[in-house]
């Protein structure tokens, strides 16, 4: 096998991720299905660069895509769900006068989702404790740092080519 072909797939999976990225965050905003595709191939991406940038094992693989697959889900369905409520807590505050009881309401039930992704994160390095070694341990804090910069960047990009993002109350 030819020495460059992993970094061949990883450079095709990333042309596929953002040739799909491009479209779909031009119409984020009023489709769904298009956020979660987008996500999903973001959580796809995430994960086989991880596996390279890791120098997994086959026996690591094994007991850690499974469980950051489903984590990734778990999550993605939190941010879902907190997405009406941070649309609802916008309205709120431009509405005059703004409810003070609601946003109460909505600002404690933002604060617990993200409280519960958080947990997610926590049990994520709970269980990669459990299964790398300190050299993996070491790679995995400097991707994470790179991959989620990365990602930023590339939103940011996407969207000064699109203009900005829209948000409406």
């Amino acid at each position: 096998m030819n020495k460059y072909a992993p970094a061949a797939v990883l450079v095709l999976v990333l042309f596929l991720a953002l040739g799909t990225w491009a479209p779909a965050q031009g119409s984020l905003q009023g489709d769904p299905q298009a956020r979660m595709r987008l996500r999903e191939n973001i959580s796809n991406l995430y994960l086989l660069r991880l596996t390279r940038a890791l120098e997994l094992t086959e026996e690591q693989t094994a007991k850690l895509y499974p469980f950051l697959t489903r984590v990734e889900k778990e999550k993605a369905v939190m941010e879902r769900q907190m997405g009406p409520d941070l649309r609802d807590l916008r309205a709120e505050l431009t509405a005059t006068p703004a409810g003070e009881e609601r946003i109460l309401g909505l600002v404690a039930r933002i604060r617990e989702a993200r409280r519960a992704i958080r947990e997610k994160d926590g049990e994520v390095e709970d269980v990669l404790d459990g299964v790398l070694t300190p050299v993996q341990k070491a790679r995995y804090l400097i991707f994470t740092v790179d991959f989620l910069r990365s990602i930023g960047e590339n939103l940011e990009r996407a969207r000064g080519l699109k203009g900005p993002i829209k948000r409406t109350p």
